[in-house]
């Protein structure tokens, strides 16, 4: 008989994710994130497989580091990736870096590996504060990327307040913004981030935006002649969700801006023919329990901008903020009061049939058509949609599989992650018209849930006191059905309350329905995924 999961287990488990298909659509790479046991931290290695699942998955990266963000250049020859691994000892310090910067663990950097002749990654970047994301241009020469700025001034600050001096030798944090303090990043600061381009042989960079805003998300169009970043240009980004959509030619002399400040836009994408940008935002961006939506903007409605610094707070009539105490009234309904734009975007609105929220960025087809996910009644499935908004959902048909939020599609296929109680995560190849047969890629956990009992799950439903139906999921222990008698009770409360439970395996849980004890998870009121008046 197999033995239940001990902790010591976490650590053998692999988890892909991130894949993205080669532009022939013949070889997928992802990142495969595990942990360590002595250091009790967790690491990312980039991984390879063929779409047809002839051969079994090749390791592309070794080491204890953070591999992540794989993209290919449009000519499919090379695969660059943001990495911590160390810096190599040949790359200058003329990126924005100084000597003692050395002393600090390695920022995220730009990485690319020659998919043709093999061998160790070559660093492209080497940023004093790191790089958050990037895009490869059309002719696989340059990347574009964003990346934090400091000055001089607030370099000095960094230093003070990091490093290896103990907490009480330190300089103080000074801090003077709403928004003090964020998941994953820590103290917040006023550190911008802006738009470069390297070259991706010489290792030459050229700086695209400054000022006072965030610039991210930089986006290559295919024809090369734009670039798109997302920024909340508003002067008071802290207290409101209005990040637009903006363009900026790649010599920087143009200028333009996409949306009109009345989306929080998320996940854009170009169109192939570098005409639309589709991209994910609700009606109400300060709303989380409204719907998210898939939304197309067309190239020929952009406005033209003659300077990105100069335009901050431009096209809103009133910026809004915090309410002054002296004002009369409902001090709830006084808390805030939100932008006021002058004009509204002119979207597409391409998944407004579907009452349910988009939780992805989107993906083209060979077809035409565009490949997004959504949260369907606590499940995480694969959608398409023309044009025109006929918007359908197609996969999986398995309500006790969901797919993880990261997928991709290229050359006439579709990679997804299909995550399964007992299966754990894996990448699938479907084609990219869904509908065809599913062909499994990896099976990195195979040894250790063979060794295991995995615990089953179970959808649920319950009334509650207005007539609604309300759905949990159940995990049982192995081994246990109704005619076992009780057993004892975790009851598990995803948080938000804008999200939704799915099937899936969960370490802890399953730790947990081993040791004997069911564990619960409702989808209560205010979840997402079961329509917008559920939410």
């Amino acid at each position: 008989m197999n033995r239940r999961f001990e902790l010591k287990d976490y650590y053998d488990l692999r988890f892909p994710s991130a894949p993205r298909v080669s532009p022939d659509g013949q070889w997928v790479a992802f990142s495969v994130a595990g942990s360590t046991r002595v250091k009790n931290e967790t690491y990312s290695n980039l991984w390879l497989v063929q779409t047809n699942g002839s051969e079994p998955p090749h390791r592309l990266t070794r080491g204890e580091t953070g591999d992540r963000a794989p993209a290919w250049s449009p000519d499919g020859r090379h695969l660059a990736f943001l990495s911590t691994r160390p810096h190599e000892l040949d790359l200058s310090d003329d990126q924005g870096e100084d000597d003692d910067s050395r002393a600090e663990e390695p920022k995220t950097q730009v990485w690319v590996l020659d998919m043709k002749r093999g061998g160790e990654p070559r660093q492209v970047t080497r940023r004093e504060e790191g790089v958050e994301a990037f895009d490869w241009s059309p002719d696989s020469t340059r990347i574009v990327f964003s990346s934090r700025d400091p000055g001089a001034e607030e370099s000095q600050y960094l230093k003070s307040i990091r490093g290896e001096k103990e907490p009480k030798d330190r300089g103080p944090l000074v801090i003077g913004r709403t928004q003090h303090k964020h998941d994953l990043l820590g103290y917040l600061d006023d550190v911008r981030c802006h738009l470069f381009v390297a070259e991706v042989q010489s290792r030459n960079v050229t700086r695209l935006t400054s000022g006072p805003c965030d610039e991210g998300s930089p986006q290559w169009s295919p024809d090369g002649r734009w670039i798109l970043f997302a920024s909340n240009r508003t002067g008071d980004a802290d207290n409101n969700l209005r990040t637009d959509l903006w363009l900026v030619s790649p010599d920087g002399t143009r200028t333009a801006r996409l949306t009109r400040g009345d989306v929080d836009a998320r996940g854009a994408r170009w169109s192939p023919d570098s005409q639309e940008v589709v991209f994910v935002s609700s009606l109400e961006p300060e709303n989380s329990y409204v719907l998210s939506y898939l939304m197309s903007v067309s190239l020929d409605d952009a406005l033209k901008v003659d300077s990105l610094s100069d335009c901050v707070g431009e096209g809103f009539a009133s910026i809004g903020g915090v309410v002054p105490d002296e004002v009369d009234g409902d001090p709830i309904g006084n808390a805030r009061v939100y932008p006021e734009p002058e004009g509204r975007t002119p979207v597409r609105i391409l998944t407004e049939g579907l009452d349910r929220p988009v939780v992805s960025e989107p993906g083209w087809a060979s077809d035409g058509r565009i490949l997004f996910l959504a949260g369907d009644r606590g499940q995480t499935r694969l959608g398409v949609t023309t044009q025109e908004g006929e918007a359908s959902l197609v996969y999986p048909t398995d309500r006790m599989v969901s797919l993880d939020r990261g997928f991709d599609a290229c050359g006439g296929v579709c990679v997804v992650v299909i995550d399964g109680p007992r299966e754990g995560k894996n990448l699938y190849a479907i084609p990219d018209d869904p509908g065809g047969e599913a062909i499994q890629l990896t099976n990195f956990n195979r040894e250790i849930f063979a060794a295991c009992s995995t615990a089953d799950q179970q959808r649920i439903q319950f009334t509650n006191s207005d007539g609604g139906v309300v759905e949990g999921l159940v995990v049982l222990p192995p081994g246990f059905n109704d005619a076992a008698g009780e057993a004892p009770l975790i009851v598990s409360i995803h948080g938000g309350p804008m999200s939704y439970d799915s099937p899936g395996f969960r370490f802890d849980h399953q730790y947990w329905a081993g040791l004997g004890y069911l564990v619960l998870m409702v989808n209560y009121r205010g979840s997402i995924s079961y329509g917008e008046q559920f939410c």
